[in-house]
Protein backbone atom coordinates (compact mmCIF):
# COMPACT_ATOMS: atom_id res chain seq x y z
CA UNK A 1 0.00 0.00 0.00
CA UNK A 2 1.39 3.37 -1.02
CA UNK A 3 1.07 6.14 1.55
CA UNK A 4 0.19 9.75 0.80
CA UNK A 5 3.81 10.82 0.82
CA UNK A 6 4.68 8.01 -1.57
CA UNK A 7 1.79 8.88 -3.88
CA UNK A 8 2.87 12.52 -3.94
CA UNK A 9 6.40 11.45 -4.74
CA UNK A 10 5.19 9.24 -7.58
CA UNK A 11 3.06 12.05 -9.04
CA UNK A 12 5.97 14.46 -8.81
CA UNK A 13 8.24 11.99 -10.61
CA UNK A 14 5.65 11.47 -13.38
CA UNK A 15 5.20 15.22 -13.72
CA UNK A 16 8.95 15.71 -13.97
CA UNK A 17 9.22 12.99 -16.62
CA UNK A 18 6.39 14.50 -18.66
CA UNK A 19 7.95 17.95 -18.52
CA UNK A 20 11.34 16.58 -19.54
CA UNK A 21 9.76 14.85 -22.54
CA UNK A 22 7.99 18.03 -23.64
CA UNK A 23 10.98 20.31 -23.16
CA UNK A 24 13.30 17.94 -25.02
CA UNK A 25 10.80 17.65 -27.88
CA UNK A 26 10.38 21.38 -28.37
CA UNK A 27 14.14 21.91 -28.22
CA UNK A 28 14.91 19.50 -31.07
CA UNK A 29 16.87 21.10 -33.92
CA UNK A 30 14.58 22.32 -36.68
CA UNK A 31 11.50 22.11 -34.47
CA UNK A 32 10.41 25.71 -35.11
CA UNK A 33 10.39 25.26 -38.88
CA UNK A 34 8.62 21.89 -38.61
CA UNK A 35 5.98 23.33 -36.28
CA UNK A 36 5.06 26.12 -38.66
CA UNK A 37 4.54 23.84 -41.67
CA UNK A 38 1.03 22.97 -40.49
CA UNK A 39 0.31 23.36 -36.77
CA UNK A 40 1.85 26.82 -36.47
CA UNK A 41 0.04 27.88 -39.63
CA UNK A 42 -3.26 26.83 -38.09
CA UNK A 43 -2.69 28.18 -34.59
CA UNK A 44 -1.64 31.55 -36.03
CA UNK A 45 -5.25 31.97 -37.21
CA UNK A 46 -6.34 32.02 -33.55
CA UNK A 47 -4.07 34.94 -32.62
CA UNK A 48 -6.55 37.72 -33.42
CA UNK A 49 -9.58 36.31 -31.52
CA UNK A 50 -7.32 35.50 -28.54
CA UNK A 51 -6.03 39.08 -28.47
CA UNK A 52 -9.58 40.38 -28.81
CA UNK A 53 -10.61 38.28 -25.79
CA UNK A 54 -8.17 40.15 -23.53
CA UNK A 55 -8.65 43.58 -25.10
CA UNK A 56 -5.24 44.04 -26.69
CA UNK A 57 -4.90 47.35 -28.56
CA UNK A 58 -2.30 50.02 -29.15
CA UNK A 59 -0.44 50.71 -25.92
CA UNK A 60 -1.37 47.44 -24.18
CA UNK A 61 1.46 45.57 -22.51
CA UNK A 62 1.10 41.87 -23.28
CA UNK A 63 2.93 38.74 -22.18
CA UNK A 64 2.61 35.83 -24.62
CA UNK A 65 3.52 32.69 -22.68
CA UNK A 66 4.75 29.67 -24.67
CA UNK A 67 4.99 32.00 -27.63
CA UNK A 68 6.46 29.25 -29.81
CA UNK A 69 7.27 30.79 -33.17
CA UNK A 70 5.84 34.12 -32.04
CA UNK A 71 2.59 34.48 -33.98
CA UNK A 72 0.48 35.83 -31.10
CA UNK A 73 3.16 38.26 -29.94
CA UNK A 74 3.70 39.35 -33.54
CA UNK A 75 -0.02 39.98 -34.06
CA UNK A 76 -0.13 42.01 -30.84
CA UNK A 77 2.82 44.13 -31.95
CA UNK A 78 1.04 44.77 -35.24
CA UNK A 79 -1.80 46.30 -33.21
CA UNK A 80 0.65 48.68 -31.55
CA UNK A 81 0.88 46.73 -28.29
CA UNK A 82 4.13 46.24 -26.38
CA UNK A 83 4.42 42.46 -26.62
CA UNK A 84 6.88 40.15 -24.90
CA UNK A 85 6.99 36.48 -25.86
CA UNK A 86 8.52 33.80 -23.65
CA UNK A 87 9.11 30.14 -24.41
CA UNK A 88 11.03 27.26 -22.90
CA UNK A 89 12.62 26.40 -26.26
CA UNK A 90 15.41 28.49 -27.73
CA UNK A 91 14.84 26.59 -30.98
CA UNK A 92 11.28 27.95 -31.23
CA UNK A 93 12.39 31.43 -30.19
CA UNK A 94 15.04 31.53 -32.90
CA UNK A 95 12.34 31.26 -35.56
CA UNK A 96 10.13 33.77 -33.71
CA UNK A 97 12.95 36.31 -33.81
CA UNK A 98 13.45 35.74 -37.54
CA UNK A 99 9.74 36.19 -38.24
CA UNK A 100 9.05 39.16 -35.95
CA UNK A 101 12.06 41.41 -35.83
CA UNK A 102 11.57 44.08 -33.19
CA UNK A 103 9.37 42.00 -30.87
CA UNK A 104 10.97 41.09 -27.55
CA UNK A 105 11.42 37.35 -27.01
CA UNK A 106 13.02 35.62 -24.04
CA UNK A 107 13.58 32.14 -22.62
CA UNK A 108 11.12 31.41 -19.84
CA UNK A 109 9.19 28.70 -17.98
CA UNK A 110 5.39 29.05 -18.02
CA UNK A 111 5.13 27.48 -14.56
CA UNK A 112 7.56 29.98 -13.04
CA UNK A 113 7.46 33.29 -14.89
CA UNK A 114 10.38 35.63 -14.22
CA UNK A 115 8.23 38.76 -13.98
CA UNK A 116 6.91 40.81 -11.08
CA UNK A 117 3.28 40.85 -10.07
CA UNK A 118 1.10 43.03 -12.33
CA UNK A 119 3.94 43.54 -14.80
CA UNK A 120 1.55 43.44 -17.80
CA UNK A 121 -1.93 44.57 -18.73
CA UNK A 122 -2.73 41.15 -20.23
CA UNK A 123 -1.20 37.69 -20.45
CA UNK A 124 -2.12 34.87 -22.81
CA UNK A 125 -1.11 31.27 -23.47
CA UNK A 126 -2.11 29.56 -26.70
CA UNK A 127 -2.27 25.75 -26.89
CA UNK A 128 -0.09 25.32 -23.82
CA UNK A 129 -2.07 23.79 -20.97
CA UNK A 130 -1.93 20.18 -22.20
CA UNK A 131 1.85 20.49 -22.58
CA UNK A 132 2.56 21.20 -18.90
CA UNK A 133 2.23 19.03 -15.77
CA UNK A 134 0.16 21.63 -13.92
CA UNK A 135 -2.30 23.76 -15.93
CA UNK A 136 -3.45 25.24 -12.62
CA UNK A 137 0.02 26.60 -11.92
CA UNK A 138 0.27 28.15 -15.38
CA UNK A 139 -3.08 29.95 -15.14
CA UNK A 140 -2.15 31.17 -11.66
CA UNK A 141 1.11 32.57 -13.03
CA UNK A 142 -0.73 34.34 -15.87
CA UNK A 143 -3.10 35.88 -13.33
CA UNK A 144 -0.20 36.93 -11.12
CA UNK A 145 1.60 38.91 -13.80
CA UNK A 146 -1.46 40.44 -15.49
CA UNK A 147 -4.98 41.52 -14.65
CA UNK A 148 -6.51 40.16 -17.88
CA UNK A 149 -5.86 36.55 -18.88
CA UNK A 150 -6.68 34.46 -21.94
CA UNK A 151 -5.89 30.93 -23.06
CA UNK A 152 -6.61 29.00 -26.25
CA UNK A 153 -7.05 25.23 -26.23
CA UNK A 154 -8.04 22.62 -28.82
CA UNK A 155 -11.71 21.73 -28.76
CA UNK A 156 -12.89 18.12 -28.29
CA UNK A 157 -11.40 15.61 -30.71
CA UNK A 158 -14.57 15.16 -32.77
CA UNK A 159 -14.54 18.89 -33.60
CA UNK A 160 -10.80 19.70 -33.54
CA UNK A 161 -9.84 17.39 -36.38
CA UNK A 162 -6.34 18.70 -37.06
CA UNK A 163 -5.04 16.63 -34.16
CA UNK A 164 -8.17 14.55 -33.84
CA UNK A 165 -7.71 12.72 -37.13
CA UNK A 166 -4.27 11.45 -36.13
CA UNK A 167 -5.42 10.68 -32.58
CA UNK A 168 -8.28 8.60 -33.96
CA UNK A 169 -5.98 6.93 -36.50
CA UNK A 170 -3.63 5.84 -33.71
CA UNK A 171 -6.56 4.36 -31.79
CA UNK A 172 -7.99 2.69 -34.92
CA UNK A 173 -4.62 1.05 -35.52
CA UNK A 174 -4.74 -0.42 -32.03
CA UNK A 175 -1.72 1.56 -30.83
CA UNK A 176 -1.21 2.85 -27.30
CA UNK A 177 1.59 5.02 -25.89
CA UNK A 178 4.67 2.93 -25.11
CA UNK A 179 4.91 1.66 -21.55
CA UNK A 180 6.75 4.24 -19.52
CA UNK A 181 6.02 7.17 -21.82
CA UNK A 182 4.74 9.95 -19.54
CA UNK A 183 1.27 11.28 -20.25
CA UNK A 184 0.18 14.84 -19.51
CA UNK A 185 -3.19 16.53 -18.97
CA UNK A 186 -6.04 15.44 -21.20
CA UNK A 187 -6.78 17.69 -24.19
CA UNK A 188 -10.38 16.48 -23.98
CA UNK A 189 -10.73 17.60 -20.36
CA UNK A 190 -9.17 20.98 -21.08
CA UNK A 191 -11.68 21.56 -23.89
CA UNK A 192 -14.62 21.58 -21.48
CA UNK A 193 -16.23 24.83 -20.37
CA UNK A 194 -16.45 23.71 -16.76
CA UNK A 195 -12.77 22.72 -16.62
CA UNK A 196 -11.57 26.02 -18.07
CA UNK A 197 -13.85 27.96 -15.72
CA UNK A 198 -12.52 26.03 -12.72
CA UNK A 199 -8.94 26.81 -13.72
CA UNK A 200 -9.73 30.50 -14.03
CA UNK A 201 -11.74 30.66 -10.81
CA UNK A 202 -8.93 28.86 -8.97
CA UNK A 203 -6.55 31.60 -10.10
CA UNK A 204 -8.84 34.31 -8.70
CA UNK A 205 -10.24 35.36 -12.07
CA UNK A 206 -13.80 36.53 -12.65
CA UNK A 207 -15.95 37.70 -15.59
CA UNK A 208 -14.96 34.44 -17.27
CA UNK A 209 -15.98 33.70 -20.85
CA UNK A 210 -15.40 30.58 -22.90
CA UNK A 211 -15.91 31.01 -26.64
CA UNK A 212 -15.38 28.80 -29.68
CA UNK A 213 -13.50 29.72 -32.84
CA UNK A 214 -14.08 27.33 -35.74
CA UNK A 215 -12.80 27.28 -39.31
CA UNK A 216 -11.57 24.93 -42.02
CA UNK A 217 -7.88 24.55 -42.90
CA UNK A 218 -7.07 23.09 -46.33
CA UNK A 219 -4.31 20.48 -46.58
CA UNK A 220 -2.66 19.42 -49.83
CA UNK A 221 -3.20 15.77 -48.92
CA UNK A 222 -2.60 13.09 -46.32
CA UNK A 223 1.18 13.50 -46.53
CA UNK A 224 1.02 17.16 -45.49
CA UNK A 225 -1.38 16.33 -42.66
CA UNK A 226 0.79 13.43 -41.44
CA UNK A 227 4.13 15.25 -41.57
CA UNK A 228 2.67 18.52 -40.35
CA UNK A 229 0.95 17.17 -37.26
CA UNK A 230 3.96 15.04 -36.29
CA UNK A 231 6.17 18.10 -36.74
CA UNK A 232 3.91 20.13 -34.47
CA UNK A 233 3.50 17.72 -31.57
CA UNK A 234 5.65 16.02 -28.94
CA UNK A 235 3.67 13.33 -27.11
CA UNK A 236 1.78 12.13 -30.19
CA UNK A 237 4.97 12.17 -32.22
CA UNK A 238 6.74 10.10 -29.56
CA UNK A 239 3.95 7.53 -29.62
CA UNK A 240 4.04 7.20 -33.43
CA UNK A 241 7.82 7.13 -33.80
CA UNK A 242 8.14 4.46 -31.11
CA UNK A 243 6.27 2.03 -33.40
CA UNK A 244 7.96 -0.26 -35.94
CA UNK A 245 7.65 0.80 -39.60
CA UNK A 246 4.75 -1.53 -40.38
CA UNK A 247 2.70 -0.15 -37.47
CA UNK A 248 3.49 3.43 -38.48
CA UNK A 249 2.22 2.60 -41.96
CA UNK A 250 -0.96 1.15 -40.46
CA UNK A 251 -1.53 4.39 -38.58
CA UNK A 252 -0.91 6.34 -41.77
CA UNK A 253 -3.39 4.18 -43.68
CA UNK A 254 -6.01 4.78 -40.99
CA UNK A 255 -5.35 8.51 -41.21
CA UNK A 256 -6.00 8.45 -44.96
CA UNK A 257 -9.23 6.52 -44.40
CA UNK A 258 -10.47 8.89 -41.70
CA UNK A 259 -9.59 11.92 -43.84
CA UNK A 260 -11.69 10.67 -46.80
CA UNK A 261 -14.93 12.41 -45.73
CA UNK A 262 -13.06 15.73 -45.73
CA UNK A 263 -11.52 15.39 -49.21
CA UNK A 264 -12.31 17.98 -51.87
CA UNK A 265 -10.63 17.33 -55.22
CA UNK A 266 -6.89 17.40 -54.43
CA UNK A 267 -7.24 18.83 -50.92
CA UNK A 268 -8.43 17.80 -47.48
CA UNK A 269 -10.60 20.39 -45.72
CA UNK A 270 -9.73 19.84 -42.07
CA UNK A 271 -12.23 21.19 -39.51
CA UNK A 272 -10.54 23.15 -36.73
CA UNK A 273 -12.24 24.16 -33.49
CA UNK A 274 -10.61 26.02 -30.61
CA UNK A 275 -11.82 27.07 -27.16
CA UNK A 276 -10.79 30.53 -25.97
CA UNK A 277 -11.20 31.24 -22.26
CA UNK A 278 -10.72 34.71 -20.85
CA UNK A 279 -11.21 36.49 -17.54
CA UNK A 280 -9.82 39.17 -15.31
CA UNK A 281 -8.80 39.48 -11.70
CA UNK A 282 -11.44 40.47 -9.22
Amino acid sequence: MVGRAGARGTRAALNDAFKELEVAGWREPGRGDAYDVVVGRVTARVAEPLLDAVGVRAGTSLLDVATGTGHVAGAAAARGAHAVGVDISEEMLARARRLYDGVEFALGDAEELAFEDNAFDAAVAAFLLHHVPSPERVVAELARVARRVGVAQWDATERARLLGLLTDAIAAAGVEPPIGQPVGPSRERLARDEELRLLFEGAGLAHIRVDTVAFVEPMRGTDELWEGVLGGSVNTRATVLAQPPDVQQRIRDELARLADPHRREDEIDVPVSVRIASGRRR
